[in-house]
């Protein structure tokens, strides 16, 4: 499969300390990569990186071009999205103004489709389109951010800790809308603490541990990993073989 985002030996530092550390990864066209691992690891640190928002040393290239002096707006025009931690919502404007802002760069055409996508994948969504974005409860907030998001046409979906927070049952719904966009063409690049979640509907993973990537392959293999199902799955090698 093609990469469709290869990122090269990145490094990313706060000041003289050094978070993110020889770092090399990749994402194909209609694939979803996570990366596990713990608090602090360095995981939102290499997303903030590729997205333009923190200093990256390193080579990162998009659809084969090289991103090191595009701007974070450029980035989203070539179809490079982020739903950050935080969801970075505009809580005093409704839930409609908030996605159409989404697609403030595309013709309005585009974006009629593109809001009548994300309103097919969150029905929620189109039922609260007039609610302030404030009122929402944390697993619609969450809804608004993805689909903010897709309301761009990304190529590929970056997600920073989509299930934190939420209710089981929203945390099911966030995954199951993860692996239809994939099937719809959006690439993902996911990074998760409930790993069992994410290496379930994942192709491929990496471990991160102290800004290092230390093991990567197919997801189920990382998951039947005695050291991942130990340290971030809750049980030993023996029940690795139940993700």
């Amino acid at each position: 499969m093609r990469a469709l985002l290869s990122v090269s030996d990145a490094h990313v530092s706060y000041g003289k300390v050094e978070a993110v550390r020889s770092v090399s990864l990749e994402v194909a066209e209609n694939e979803i990569v996570t990366i596990v691992g713990a608090n602090g690891a360095g995981k939102t640190t290499l997303l903030s990186a590729v997205m333009g928002i923190l200093p990256l040393k390193g080579r990162v290239t998009f659809g084969g071009e090289n991103l090191a002096r595009l701007e974070i707006e450029d980035r989203v025009a070539l179809g490079l999205g982020l739903v950050a931690e935080h969801r970075e919502l505009f809580v005093t404007m409704s839930v409609q103004d908030n996605l159409e802002l989404g697609a403030f760069r595309i013709a309005k055409a585009k974006a009629k489709i593109s809001l009548e996508r994300v309103y097919a994948l969150f029905p929620r969504l189109k039922e609260r389109r007039k609610q302030l974005a404030g009122t929402l409860s944390g697993g619609e907030q969450q809804m608004l951010a993805m689909g903010r998001a897709l309301m761009g046409a990304p190529k590929l979906l970056m997600l920073d800790e989509p299930s934190l927070g939420l209710a089981p049952i929203i945390v099911a719904d966030i995954f199951r809308i993860v692996g239809e966009l994939r099937a719809s063409g959006v690439s993902v690049l996911l990074v998760e603490q409930n790993a069992q979640a994410a290496l379930r509907i994942a192709d491929r993973a990496y471990v991160m541990e102290l800004g290092e990537f230390v093991l990567s392959g197919p997801a189920k293999d990382v998951a039947a990993n005695e050291a991942v199902a130990a340290s971030y799955l809750g049980f030993h090698h023996e029940g690795a073989s139940a993700i």
